[in-house]
């Protein structure tokens, strides 16, 4: 092979690597998945024998799991445009009516376990409905909800624990071991995110879920049921509160009054992580699941690094913030940005349109040029 043609065959894989690493970019997952090597390399050479190791992978999963199947629901609502304060609350609340179902009333965990998630249902329905009828943000209406039912909780409670007796078999189902260690809340965390992804990219309702995002009153005049759509939202991401609550609820056998406290801001530093915007209309399930594994690996790997206490907070607030300027700039800039020689947008519509332009502005060209060089 001549130079030149090595030189051409190096050009080529430059551009399929370029055009390759401009495309993951655009993606939400970009940042979250940034976030995870990054800290893997830093908590690996800071702690380099305690951190790479199959425990502490245990140990990042179930910190994640739980909070992820939060982060699930808080996401699918995000990209819908709105923000749900009060998921904490609700997953304490729903913890206590599983917990007094199965102690108080003799009723066995599976039928409580749904009662409990049902209120969680009904609690966000409530949101959604203030939420849809007096055209109150919902950053507003969630915290005065989140306010009330902590309120509820530290009432019924009494500002002390309680406990129940949880069957083996129940514990074992929602947050027992599970091969090689790791726990059954892995699974549900799994679970709960691939059927949110399909839904979220494989379904029409996943479709109007994006396009309220964007613009709601747009997505109005399409036919979209907007108030509807927004309801159910609110509704998944306290349902998805309600079981996490239940997963709690089989791994510690108790509630108190603070069970929950805080989850809803980790949910949405875990949702900007993940690549999901503020403004809504943007974002990846799957972004929100690396989010969850970035979230866990920084408690686990500053406990395992020694590190203060307080560098846990002021380690993820400082992630929080970067993925935000992150997001938004690099958002900005790659969606303005052309495809590389040879290749193009990936979408059989806007490839058709593209071409459709190019052959329009050929023509016209072609008839200026005609027109100047005629004789006159």
């Amino acid at each position: 092979m001549s130079n030149g043609e090595n030189a051409s065959a190096q050009h080529s894989r430059r551009v399929v690597y370029g055009e390759a690493l401009r495309r993951f970019m655009l993606r939400p997952e970009a940042t979250s998945v940034v976030a995870v090597i990054v800290l893997f390399i830093v908590f690996s050479a800071l702690a380099p024998t305690l951190f790479p190791t199959r425990l502490t992978y245990i140990s990042i999963m179930a910190v994640a799991a739980e909070l992820g199947i939060i982060s699930i629901g808080v996401t699918l609502l995000m990209i819908g445009g709105h923000f749900d304060l009060s998921v904490g609350a609700v997953l304490g609340l729903t913890s206590y009516v599983a917990v007094v179902l199965m102690r108080d009333f003799g009723i066995h965990p599976v039928p409580a376990s749904f009662i409990a998630i049902s209120v969680g249902g009904l609690l966000g329905l409530l949101n959604g409905f203030l939420v849809v009828r007096f055209r109150i943000h919902s950053f507003v209406v969630t915290l005065g909800t989140m306010l009330i039912w902590r309120g509820v909780l530290i009432a019924l409670t009494g500002g002390f624990p309680m406990t129940v007796a949880i069957p083996q078999g129940f514990k074992d189902a929602m947050s027992g071991p599970l091969l090689g260690g790791f726990r059954m809340s892995m699974l549900w965390f799994f679970a709960v995110g691939i059927l949110a992804t399909v839904l979220l990219v494989r379904t029409k309702f996943g479709n109007w879920v994006q396009a309220i995002g964007q613009n709601a009153n747009a997505a109005r005049n399409l036919g979209v049921p907007v108030e509807r759509v927004t309801i159910l939202l609110f509704v998944i991401t306290s349902s998805l509160a309600a079981l996490a609550g239940i997963i709690q609820v089989a791994r510690f056998a108790s509630v108190d009054a603070l069970r929950g406290e805080g989850m809803e801001l980790q949910a949405v530093a875990v949702t900007v992580i993940g690549g999901t915007l503020l403004s809504g209309g943007y974002g990846s399930v799957v972004g929100t699941m690396l989010g969850a594994i970035t979230f866990g690996m920084i408690q686990v790997g500053l406990v395992l690094a020694g590190a203060p206490g307080h560098f846990f907070r002021t380690l993820t607030g400082v992630i929080v913030v970067g993925a935000v300027i992150l997001n938004t700039t690099v958002a900005r800039r790659m969606a303005n940005s052309k495809p590389l020689a040879g290749f193009k947008r990936g979408s059989t519509d806007a490839d058709a349109a593209i071409k459709a332009g190019a052959e329009v502005d050929i023509g016209t060209s072609k008839s200026s040029t005609s027109a100047s060089e005629a004789p006159r």
